[in-house]
């Protein structure tokens, strides 16, 4: 009999699963890592180029005000993200296993997947069909990122652990912390039992968009702290698919080096599981910036440092910072500068050939290690309207990295040293 109702459905886990307290268990990857094709929200489309880009930037103003708000106001609700959103990758879930296409999240950490149909056609993982699915108890120590404090509401030793996502756009999921096997891999697929995730019973808002998110951040709960990954690396391709390894360094078919490795330090934050790094500076053109000390530190209330993400397209620096970049890179261009709002951005060059010349970027990390941008990086030629736009925007509270500052990169993450290394490379796609 199909099970009617999401309310219906944790009655019936409760009643017939095995609530035990679990641990999650230590996994072994396999020597070889897992290699994993990322595909880009967009690469199947027929956009034009200019709404390729409108799209990008709507995605990313999303992404940016769930982030700013991303602060957790109770013991089980979090503020987090819904479609601001660049790359999906296939995961498995269940015995036997049901194939979700999940957003790929690096600036969160509960992988959710949704536990109940949506409609006729739509795929959704149905726990009472897989032998090896498990919910867990409220009292189990997984579940105390997600309970709420005693003096709120007390917890039944008997009951499921539940969870509620909040959105900044007023989007949600909520359900049951579970766990499962999960299949990773496009060329090898590997399983893992006992992995955390959550069985999402309730969406509301943009959420009902993804059937999920796989969160790829630094938190115990991640899935890349629950296998045991030490690094993984990912060499991204503009609005096209690419690849992401997880489980060891990247090879000559992830990617063919173009140039030399820079190596810059993650900096933790312990009210964020993203992926800060230590930027100290810019350099525009001839003319480093005259930075404020303190413009790219974490704080708790005020910023939240420079994070490098993959699910947000371009750059975003915080004003005081981008206005600084903003008028020394007009002072150096010999090209008009034009209101980009009707293109979707701050600021446009009339440089009528896609092979134009701007000033070059620099961005300084920590122990004095460089990167230097390729000029496509930044700047993204408008082709119907001849003209080139400064891919860099701001923002109030934080700095972000997004894809097009990493495309044609090796990015390696190495969890163990806290660093992450850039190398220049012809991406291959995945």
């Amino acid at each position: 009999m199909a099970i009617s109702s999401p309310h219906t459905l944790v009655l019936f886990i409760a009643a017939t699963l095995s609530l035990l307290g679990l641990s999650i268990a230590t996994p072994s990857l396999p020597a070889e890592g897992i290699d994993i094709s990322l595909t880009h929200v967009d690469s199947a489309s027929n956009f034009s180029q200019i709404e390729l880009v409108r799209r990008a930037i709507t995605r990313g103003d999303v992404r940016l005000s769930s982030l700013v708000a991303a602060r957790a106001t109770s013991g089980r609700s979090f503020n987090l993200i819904t479609d601001g959103n660049e790359y999906y990758m296939k995961i498995s879930v269940g015995t036997p296993p049901v194939t979700f296409s999940l957003v790929v999240d690096t600036g969160s950490d509960l992988f959710w997947t949704t536990c109940f149909k949506r409609s006729a056609t739509s795929i959704s993982f149905d726990p009472h069909r897989s032998s090896t699915y498990t919910s867990v108890l409220c009292m189990s120590d997984l579940c105390g990122p997600y309970r709420p404090p005693p003096f709120m509401q007390q917890c039944d030793p008997k009951a499921v652990c539940n969870y509620e996502l909040e959105y900044a756009d007023a989007s949600g999921t909520s359900g049951v912390i579970s766990t499962d096997t999960i299949t990773l891999g496009s060329r090898n697929p590997v399983s893992f039992p006992n992995t955390l995730f959550g069985c999402s019973l309730n969406d509301t808002g943009n959420t009902v968009l993804v059937d999920g998110i796989v969160g790829l951040g630094r938190g115990d709960q991640s899935i890349i702290s629950q296998l045991g990954i030490k690094q993984f690396s990912y060499c991204l391709t503009p609005f096209g698919s690419s690849r992401l390894v997880l489980g060891r360094k990247p090879g000559p078919d992830d990617g063919i080096p173009e140039g030399e490795t820079v190596t810059v330090s993650l900096v933790r934050s312990e009210w964020s599981s993203a992926y800060n790094v230590d930027l100290v500076g810019i350099t525009v053109g001839t003319d480093r910036l005259a930075i404020p000390e303190h413009a790219f530190e974490i704080s708790m209330f005020s910023n939240q440092g420079v994070i490098l993400d993959s699910g947000t397209t371009f750059t975003y620096l915080v004003k005081g910072v981008y206005d600084l970049l903003k008028s020394t890179f007009a002072a150096q261009t010999t090209y008009a500068a034009v209101d980009g709002s009707g293109k979707h951005f701050d600021v446009c060059f009339k440089s009528g050939n896609v092979n134009a010349k701007f000033p070059g970027l620099v961005f300084h990390f920590g122990g004095g290690n460089d990167l230097s941008l390729p000029q496509e990086n930044y700047m993204i030629w408008l082709e119907e309207l001849r003209m080139h736009c400064l891919g860099i925007m701001p923002v109030e509270g934080m700095c972000l990295l997004g894809s097009y500052f990493q495309h044609d990169f090796k990015v390696v993450h190495d969890l163990v040293n806290d660093k992450v290394s850039f190398t220049p490379a012809k991406c291959v796609r995945g």
